[in-house]
């Protein structure tokens, strides 16, 4: 996704996130601070995969 929709989503109040399976962290991105950030560090990718479902739950929350 380029940068500049990127932006516009924040602008509207959308979270973005990436859930990394291999790296065990999920990183958000919100318009308060638009670089990533570090949400959790999970022991397993286990647990990164119920994170990644519960964010698949909320209406302003997108995959990137």
């Amino acid at each position: 996704m380029h940068e500049k929709d990127c932006r516009k989503l924040l602008k509207f109040g959308f979270i973005l996130y990436r859930c990394s399976e291999v790296e065990k962290v999920i990183k958000v991105r919100t318009m308060e601070d638009s670089s990533w950030k570090l949400l959790e560090r999970c022991k397993t990718k286990k647990r990164v995969q119920e994170a990644h479902a519960a964010l698949l739950k909320d209406a302003k929350a997108i995959q990137v």
